[in-house]
């Protein structure tokens, strides 16, 4: 009778037994379809993230390889203002021999150089050094003009740096492309809300230019002078 009553409760625990092994196959089932969700979710996630950011990634990636005009003008902003008075505090020195001006800068560019007359915009040279431009640290020369006669008060800081296809500007969606010698740029550069003063940049192909000027009048000058884009 123990016998049969020992069975019985196997048979019993046999069947619960049986009872519950569907269901721990069901919530395991149940697991791996949350899991898979969350995955398709993050797939989903990334593949939006990487449409919004994929392009700036790139466009950062670009930059790593080139120089930012921007870095470029945050320079000169700076330095034109020194550069113009050291000039100012040496008023009683002699005028700047500029015969050798165009070896004097291209040793410093290191490559050919001619330096157009700008007497003709009403400008004469008052000093050539060397300058430390990004991009082009070992090889940018800083020229500074005073107006002629000097009691109109204008100045002309004239920054050169060798152009070895470095320099990058960006175009109106704020993507990077290399700055070519089909372009011209025009920024302000003011001190104050009085001041209209302003950088003209270019490229020749083989250095790139940047010209700080007073006004549009005077930028309009040197455009002629160097015959800026007038094709």
């Amino acid at each position: 009778m123990a016998h049969v009553i020992i069975v019985a409760a196997l048979n019993e625990y046999s069947h619960v037994k049986l009872i519950m092994k569907p269901r721990k196959i069901s919530t395991h089932t149940h697991k791996l379809s949350k899991v898979a969700a969350i995955l398709a979710l993050l797939i989903l996630l990334g593949a939006v993230l990487f449409g919004i950011y994929g392009p700036k990634i790139a466009n950062r990636l670009t930059l790593l390889a080139g120089m930012p005009l921007g870095d470029v003008v945050a320079f000169v902003m700076d330095t034109r203002i020194q550069a113009i008075y050291l000039c100012q505090q040496q008023q009683d020195e002699p005028p700047l021999n500029t015969a050798d001006k165009d070896e004097i800068i291209s040793s410093i560019l290191g490559r050919s150089f001619h330096l157009p007359d700008l007497t003709k915009a009403g400008y004469r040279l008052r000093k050539v050094s060397r300058a430390s431009i990004p991009g082009a640290p070992f090889h940018s020369a800083e020229l500074v003009y005073q107006s002629i006669p000097a009691e109109i008060g204008h100045w002309l800081v004239l920054y050169l740096a060798a152009d070895d296809d470095q320099y990058l500007s960006f175009d109106a969606l704020g993507r990077a492309r290399q700055f070519t010698p089909s372009l011209l740029l025009l920024e302000d550069i003011p001190m104050n809300s009085a001041d209209q003063s302003l950088v003209m940049i270019w490229s020749d192909g083989s250095v790139l230019y940047l010209a700080c000027v007073e006004n549009e009048i005077e930028a309009n000058k040197i455009q002629a002078i160097f015959a800026v884009l007038q094709d």
